[in-house]
């Protein structure tokens, strides 16, 4: 029997969140990120991290954390292609 891949469940982030990095060394990829929010990106949960999510954009990976009380998502990391 072949082995089967399981994806994580993903989710669709909220372009209308506020957008901020962690790290001020980020702030240049906000532009990316909020493009890609407001056009559509999946995002897939960290498994091991609740409300934590990497992003596949169209320039590199973003990992995020999302914190939908103060509607917001946190830009953490970010490595190019």
């Amino acid at each position: 029997m072949p082995a089967t891949a399981l994806q994580p469940e993903t989710i669709w982030l909220r372009p209308d969140y506020h957008v901020a990095p962690v790290n001020p060394r980020l702030a240049s990829r906000l532009p990316e990120l909020k493009r890609a929010l407001e056009e559509g990106v999946i995002a897939y949960p960290d498994t091991s991290r609740s409300s934590f999510y990497d992003l596949e954009l169209p320039d590199g990976w973003a990992y995020v954390h999302v914190r939908d009380d103060k509607q917001t998502i946190y830009l953490v990391a970010y490595s190019r292609n």
